[in-house]
């Protein structure tokens, strides 16, 4: 080692977020430098130069002056580091660990943290405690981060967005910035790749029409690719198309956390299940309506897989195995004049035998299915078929009455018991009731305003969910119907809205599943 005359210096600072506000003063950027130039002059130490940090975390190694420092290490300028206290090094107990027991040592620069009496060329007993300081340091990132993430997520159940940038098609309010509004120019090109994708338009397509429209993709639409030239601002990919057409914000339920860091360490973004989505109703208005973006998710999954030489074929994804329950593909037999079904699981572990062929010539399934579909439509349309419609919607409306008049029933319980509980304190303070008695009462009281709020919540869900469901929409599903007759062949989308799936056994037997329950039940043909 060096003699302490010839060290040459680098003093690191760093300042982070997370820290500003919450730091006292002596730990800016300021007065790390003084407190640790005051120790320089102190032991006669040379300063060579200083590398700062402001606005960086102490999670992440990879900063700007950091790594400059690191360089100068390499190089020889510097050959001594130090800082104010550990955690200015870093917060991550495994890096930082490493840099001030294994780097720094084998690089013969020595390393000081003033603070915790830490230092690698003498036998200190802040040595010693340099493990549990840098555990401590990541616990503390780790409980910010904890906490940080707690009060976003509150924040979010409340129905405030949050985002750094309003979703494609919509802007922040200027006059509440966690409001949605309707960007007027973003939310026409929303709608326009709705109804394409809608129209069988393909992804890839729809891109290669907004970019010959020279429309500028989202990201520059928002000003954040300043870099770009004129001739790639207006280049859509597949997948910005995907990511639209999935997005449900559009239909004006504000929904967050759809993507989340993998921990408080990493900068990685991933996907989240929809469960752990924080999804808050009509905070926003709509651009798309719930009724096309539910058919647009329908669509989109029975498209997922398809290849592309059959994308024709109208009952791509609708297919599925009785016996496994996978996906039924459509092959082209050898000589490419027709096509046929065959089960996915079984073609991919044919020699297991885990599940069979389930070959069957697609052009008569197919025309057997628009048959039967047909022949229900028609059944449908007679008058006496609606009639019972009609009498299912009359159970629908006395059901909703019944559920009003409960919730007004177990309100009227809350309120009379609360009076009562307010009633009996007041005798209570006035020694009419003894405090025993007051108590017995009110437990009681409290009990069932619990258990009725408790039924209150029961009952909304259940009427929220009897006003969301179109099942007795017979209007809706009347037209539906028609639209389908008055097609020679419906297209995808039309037969999205009225199936859910076809199920074909070992022995051609065909069961439809319809969406429209009060009409069809599920059908059992023989496809032979």
């Amino acid at each position: 080692m060096l003699e302490q005359n010839t060290y040459k210096v680098g003093i690191y600072m760093r300042l982070s977020r997370e820290d500003e506000g919450k730091t006292t003063e002596s730990e800016s950027i300021k007065n790390q430098r003084n407190f640790i130039l005051e120790y320089t002059k102190k032991e006669q130490l040379l300063v060579i130069d200083e590398y700062i940090d402001d606005g960086i975390s102490g999670t992440t190694f990879d900063r700007k002056e950091f790594n400059r420092m690191i360089q100068d290490i390499e190089s020889k300028k510097i050959n001594m580091v130090i800082t104010k206290d550990f955690s200015r090094l870093g917060r991550d107990y495994i890096e930082a660990g490493h840099y001030a027991e294994k780097y720094f040592p084998e690089k013969r620069a020595r390393y000081v943290s003033i603070n915790d009496g830490i230092d690698t060329y003498l036998d200190t007993l802040g040595n010693e405690m340099l493990p549990f300081k840098a555990v401590i340091n990541d616990f503390y990132c780790k409980d910010i981060s904890k906490k940080i993430k707690s009060t976003l997520n509150t924040k979010k159940r409340q129905g405030l967005f949050l985002g750094s940038q309003a979703p494609y098609g919509y802007l922040k309010d200027p006059v509440n910035k966690y409001h949605l509004i309707i960007d007027p120019v973003a939310s026409e090109v929303v709608r326009a790749i709705y109804k394409m994708f809608l129209d069988n338009n393909s992804l890839q397509k729809i891109a290669h029409y907004l970019t010959e429209q020279k429309i500028a993709r989202p990201s520059v639409h928002k000003g954040m690719n300043y870099k770009d030239n004129e001739k790639t601002k207006a280049i859509w990919d597949e997948r910005t198309i995907d990511d639209i057409l999935k997005n449900p914000n559009y239909t004006g339920n504000l929904t967050q956390c759809r993507r989340k860091k993998i921990n408080y360490k990493s900068k990685k973004i991933i996907h989240t299940n929809p469960n752990e989505w924080v999804v808050v109703e009509n905070t926003h208005e709509a651009i798309i309506d719930l009724e096309t973006f539910n058919l647009v998710q329908n669509v989109y999954d029975k498209n997922r897989n398809i290849s592309t030489h059959i994308q024709d074929i109208l009952l791509k994804g609708f297919l599925y195995c009785k016996e496994c329950g996978h996906t039924l593909g459509i092959n082209k037999s050898s000589d490419k004049t027709r096509h046929y079904t065959i089960c996915n699981h079984y073609r991919k572990y044919a020699k297991q035998s885990f599940c069979t062929c389930h070959s069957m010539r697609y052009e008569d399934l197919e025309k057997l299915v628009l048959g039967d579909i047909r022949k229900k439509c028609k059944e449908c349309i007679d008058v006496s078929h609606f009639e019972s419609i009609i009498k299912n919607n009359n159970k629908k409306t006395k059901v909703l009455q019944d559920i009003n008049k409960r919730i007004e029933n177990a309100n009227n319980i809350i309120q009379s018991h609360r009076q009562n509980i307010e009633q009996m304190y007041l005798d209570k303070l006035n020694k009419k009731v003894t405090d025993e008695i007051y108590q017995n009462v009110f437990q009681k009281l409290q009990k069932e305003i619990n258990e009725s709020e408790t039924l209150i919540e029961s009952l909304e869900l259940e009427q929220k969910s009897l006003l969301n469901n179109k099942l007795y929409d017979n209007d809706n599903y009347k037209e539906k119907i028609k639209t389908f007759l008055s097609f020679k062949k419906p297209d995808r989308k039309l037969l999205a809205s009225i199936i859910n799936k076809i199920e074909i056994d070992e022995n051609k037997n065909i069961d439809i599943y319809y969406k429209i329950k009060p009409l069809f039940n599920s059908i059992h043909n023989r496809g032979d």
